[in-house]
């Protein structure tokens, strides 16, 4: 009997390793872009439902709504749909992947200086619109 436990308890704990950490809905598990090719896809018209793959750069230190991808093909501030989740702060530095819908945008002077100051950063610094590709996530799974 004691031997039952302990294998119950080691695939109880077994068990619990194997699940993603996941905010949101659950993400697909098909084939996911990077964020260069994901760029590249919005920019020549995509609209389309996609996965996403990439490092996480930065998050928003107000409240996690938002996190944050860096490429040399451009940056990425993925929102949550609906802000019906949110992300750890902690999150930073971690692979993840996302599922969503990107596009190309221009934020508004008064929108760029938040966003530049929910990353921990001087609004006064902004002195014109930030154009950004965002990308509104129905869920985030963290992959390390």
């Amino acid at each position: 009997m004691k031997n039952l436990v302990v294998i119950a308890s080691l695939l109880l704990l077994c068990s619990n390793f194997s699940h993603a950490e996941q905010y949101g809905a659950a993400v697909g598990s098909g084939p996911a872009k990077s964020v260069p090719d994901a760029i590249a896809a919005v920019d020549a018209g995509s609209q389309d439902v996609m996965l996403l793959e990439a490092e996480v750069t930065s998050v928003c230190q107000a409240k996690g709504c938002w996190l944050g991808f860096s490429s040399d093909a451009g940056d990425v501030r993925v929102t949550f749909k609906d802000y019906g989740f949110f992300v750890p702060f902690s999150i930073r530095g971690k692979q993840v992947r996302v599922e969503g819908m990107m596009e190309k945008t221009e934020l508004s002077l008064e929108d760029s200086k938040h966003l530049i100051e929910d990353a921990g950063g001087d609004p006064a610094t902004v002195t014109e619109p930030i154009v950004e590709y965002q990308f509104v996530a129905s869920g985030v799974q963290v992959l390390s």
